[in-house]
């Protein structure tokens, strides 16, 4: 056989092997034509540790849909005010821009156990999601 052959040949290889590699090493993309949603789940006791049980820590825990991997989300504690239609006020934010990771462990505060309360976990406010973000699902009780 021909030396260029044998070149043309090793050249094909390569590039073979840098595009089977470049496309292998593609992570799944959300798209961008789909909105982020965040769902929250429930709002349980800590029973991780004893001093979790004692100070009276409640795990929040959510769920994410299209959602940025890098991206933060908001939790608040919100009032309800009315049943029909239901409406909320905020009472304080429980925290902003915490991890993306499921779960936050809060400790609430004195009176943040009455039956009015609720929490919810919201998109960041300062991340600009291409196609939008919403809450999925409604507050979940503290208690």
């Amino acid at each position: 056989m021909n030396k260029n052959i044998y070149i043309v040949l090793f050249v094909v290889i390569v590039l073979g092997i840098v595009f089977w590699m470049y496309s292998s090493s593609q992570k799944e993309k959300t798209s961008p034509t789909s909105p982020a949603t965040v769902a929250t789940l429930s709002v349980v006791s800590d029973t991780s540790s004893a001093s979790a049980v004692l100070s009276g820590a409640k795990t929040v825990i959510w769920q994410t849909t299209n959602y940025p991997t890098d991206v933060g989300v908001n939790i608040n504690l919100i009032r309800k005010i009315s049943d029909s239609p239901n409406q909320f006020v905020i009472v304080r934010a429980i925290t902003t821009d915490t991890p993306n990771d499921g779960q936050e462990t809060w400790i609430p505060q004195d009176g943040e156990n009455t039956s009015d309360l609720y929490v919810e976990v919201t998109c960041l406010n300062t991340y600009q999601f291409t196609a939008g973000c919403s809450i999925f699902d409604g507050a979940v009780k503290v208690n």
